[in-house]
């Protein structure tokens, strides 16, 4: 079982998300790009597709580098991303495949900085994760309801134990055998993340180590959500 000792997921609850969280207008020599990031995840088809992590020991106030995992994948990718912050609003977005030489290009941001109720942002969502959910075509869940005692998918109700483990990240166990994490991937998105064997209760609690490796990773969809629409809109104004 994969499991890494990362700084990619906020331990703590941060006044706002960090600086690559937003809708960004990529300046590629092919044209403009739109890229959407949230504080975990790089979007890509309008859903969440690769996990940051970030590199400990390489950030400073304005550099962010951070190793990526596509959802459904156990290992890392080999492709790196780096995050330069060259201004307010514009930063230097570099990709570093394995083997390549490594591709930078300038961004300009399309949506307002992301504090802390933006919509892409992972931090302070409270109890968001707890209620109904909407399977999507990177899930064979269909519908996912969630509350601290008991988890109903397609229509078949189990009894659980849902716990918080950290901002932005249910627990979940069966008879004390933890089961699955349900983590916000920001947007409109979460990521139900069935474990495989071997996950102890104290793994699952552990706020500084990432699990890689799962049995299955189901994108859900917030009925209700608006992100959508905002991101769209959003990258309506690029030219």
């Amino acid at each position: 079982m994969a499991t890494f000792a990362a700084t990619g997921f906020s331990v703590t609850a941060l006044a706002e998300s960090p600086f690559h969280t937003g809708v960004w207008q990529l300046n590629t020599p092919e044209g403009p790009r739109g890229l959407v990031v949230s504080d975990w995840l790089v979007f890509e088809d309008g859903l969440p597709k690769r996990w940051l992590y970030r590199r400990a020991g390489t950030n400073d106030a304005n550099q962010f580098d951070f190793f990526t995992r596509t959802i459904g994948d156990p290992d890392y990718t080999p492709v790196g991303i780096r995050v330069y912050r060259t201004g307010e609003h514009e930063m230097k977005y570099t990709i570093a495949e394995k083997g390549k030489d490594p591709i930078e290009v300038s961004a300009v941001r399309l949506s307002i900085p992301n504090y802390k109720n933006s919509c892409l942002s992972v931090e302070n969502k409270g109890e968001r994760l707890f209620g109904t959910w909407a399977g999507t075509t990177a899930s064979t869940v269909k519908k996912l309801n969630v509350n601290k005692t008991s988890m109903t998918i397609d229509g078949e109700t189990t009894k659980v134990s849902v716990e918080p483990v950290r901002v932005g990240r249910l627990g979940i166990s069966k008879d004390g055998k933890p089961i699955a994490f349900l983590t916000d991937a920001g947007g409109d998105y979460a990521v139900l993340q069935w474990f495989k064997d071997g996950v102890t209760p104290e793994l699952m609690r552990d706020p500084k180590r990432e699990v890689l490796d799962f049995k299955a990773e189901e994108i859900l969809r917030m009925p209700s959500g608006t992100c959508d629409r905002q991101i769209a809109s959003r990258l309506k104004a690029m030219k």
